[in-house]
């Protein structure tokens, strides 16, 4: 097997226009099929992970935090088949990964926004000239409270 595809959820469905992509390392995805009575203990449907692995030879899936317990006692990842997933969340910081899917996605009439990136350096600099003026004021305090002992 080349690529493994995973479905996608319905948010990024209706986003992308698309329903199935090739998954890759660092994607997050939901497990929505399992064996009720192997995972009855574990109770591992429902839970969302980041992906660690992709065994492309069987088609399978490594899921963080998603162990099997062996005989021996230790635990080992469980590899898991991508027709019990959704991908929930794409990492797109391959420009050839997202190329393709904006092209996937334009073949279904669909436009795919740049998620706009957060500006944190203006935020770093007001918060670094805040403690800035703070700390003159608490040395001003406490040459008062000197003086203050002083006197006494």
């Amino acid at each position: 097997m080349k690529n493994v595809m995973v479905h996608l959820s319905r948010d990024l469905v209706s986003k992308y226009g698309i329903r199935n992509f090739p998954i890759r390392k660092g994607d997050l995805v939901r497990i929505v099929r399992g064996d009720a009575e192997k995972d009855e203990k574990l109770n591992i449907v429902g839970k969302e992970g980041k992906v660690i692995k992709i065994v492309t030879g069987k088609g399978k899936i490594v899921i963080e935090n998603i162990n099997i317990a062996k005989s021996d006692g230790k635990m080992k990842p469980r590899k898991i088949d991508p027709s019990a997933l959704i991908l929930t969340k794409l990492i797109l910081e391959d420009k050839k990964r997202k190329e393709r899917l904006t092209k996937l996605a334009s073949f279904r009439n669909k436009v795919v926004q740049e998620e706009p990136e957060p500006e944190k350096p203006e935020k770093e600099e007001e918060k670094k000239e805040e403690p800035e003026q703070e700390a003159p004021s608490k040395q001003e305090g406490e040459g008062e409270k000197e003086e203050v002992e002083k006197d006494e």
